[in-house]
C-alpha cells in the first residue's frame, strides 16, 4: 500500500517568483485571482512532485480557500484539507459535509465574532498610523477565520500591531499566526491538526496502518507533521529557521 503524504503547499512544494533566483527556471504552479500566474516551482520541484502523486496518497493540508486552491496547477486526486482545517474538500474538489457541520457547530459563536474582530484591528491600525488590509477567509458567508496583511509587506508593521493587539483586544477563543506578511486569528476549533486526524482516521479504516510522512514550512504546520511517522521541512522556511 502507498505511504500517506500529507504536505502543505505554498513555500512547501511551492513559492512566488520573489523567492526564487531571477536567473532560476520557473514551471508555473499557481493563478492568482485574476488568472495571472503567482506561484512557480522549481524543476526539481516539480519532479518530487510527480513522484509523489505517482508513490504516495498524497493530501494537500493548507491555508489556502477553496477556490484559491483550486487555482493551484498540481492534480491531487484525493481529499484535501483548506482554510487551516475549517474545510476537508472530497477528491472531486466538493465540500465534505460531514466535515462542515462538525465546523459549522464549533465556529457558530465565532460567526459574529470573526468580522467584528477584524474591524476593531483595522481601527487599531489606523490609530498606529498603520497601512494594513484585512479579509476574512471562510465558504460563502461562513466564516473560518481572519487576516491581516501590511499593504506595503512590512512585517514590522505586523509587529507593532501584535504587540497592541496582545493588550488593546479581546482575542480569546483565538491563536495567532504570522509567517513573513501575514498574520492570522484564527479560532481554537480550527487548525490543520484535526482536520488531518480525520483525513487519517478515514484512510486507516479503508487502508490500514501505512507509513506517513508530513511535509510543511510554517509553525502552523507543526501541529499535522507531529501525527506523522517522518516529517520534513525546507531547510530557508520558518521551521527551518527556528530549527537549523
Amino acid at each position: 500500500m502507498k505511504p500517506l503524504m500529507l504536505t502543505d503547499i505554498d513555500d512547501t512544494l511551492i513559492q512566488t517568483a520573489r523567492k526564487m533566483p531571477p536567473d532560476a527556471t520557473k514551471i508555473l504552479a499557481a493563478n492568482n485571482a485574476e488568472g495571472k500566474p503567482l506561484s512557480f516551482m522549481h524543476p526539481w520541484q516539480y519532479d518530487f512532485v510527480q513522484w509523489a502523486l505517482q508513490h504516495t496518497t498524497l493530501i494537500p493540508v493548507t491555508a489556502r480557500g477553496i477556490e484559491s486552491f483550486k487555482r493551484v496547477q498540481i492534480p491531487f486526486q484525493q481529499s484535501a484539507v483548506c482554510l487551516h482545517g475549517a474545510a476537508i474538500l472530497r477528491p472531486d474538489y466538493t465540500l465534505d459535509l460531514t466535515w462542515h457541520a462538525q465546523m459549522q457547530n464549533a465556529l457558530h459563536a465565532y460567526q459574529a465574532r470573526i468580522p467584528d474582530l477584524l474591524q476593531q484591528i483595522l481601527d487599531l491600525g489606523l490609530s498606529l498610523d498603520l497601512q494594513l488590509r484585512g479579509w476574512i477567509e471562510g465558504i460563502a458567508d461562513w466564516h473560518a477565520y481572519l487576516v491581516i496583511k501590511s499593504i506595503q509587506a512590512k512585517t514590522e508593521e505586523l509587529e507593532v500591531l501584535w504587540q497592541h493587539l496582545q493588550t488593546q483586544l479581546d482575542w480569546s477563543g483565538f491563536y495567532m499566526h504570522q509567517n513573513a506578511n501575514n498574520l492570522a486569528l484564527i479560532p481554537n476549533p480550527v487548525n490543520k491538526q484535526a482536520a488531518s486526524a480525520e483525513i487519517i482516521r478515514r484512510h486507516q479504516i479503508q487502508y490500514g496502518r501505512v507509513p506517513i510522512l508530513g511535509l510543511g514550512d510554517s509553525t502552523s504546520d507543526l501541529g499535522f507533521m507531529r501525527l506523522c511517522d517522518f516529517a520534513a521541512f525546507p531547510p530557508q522556511s520558518q521551521i527551518g529557521r527556528q530549527l537549523l
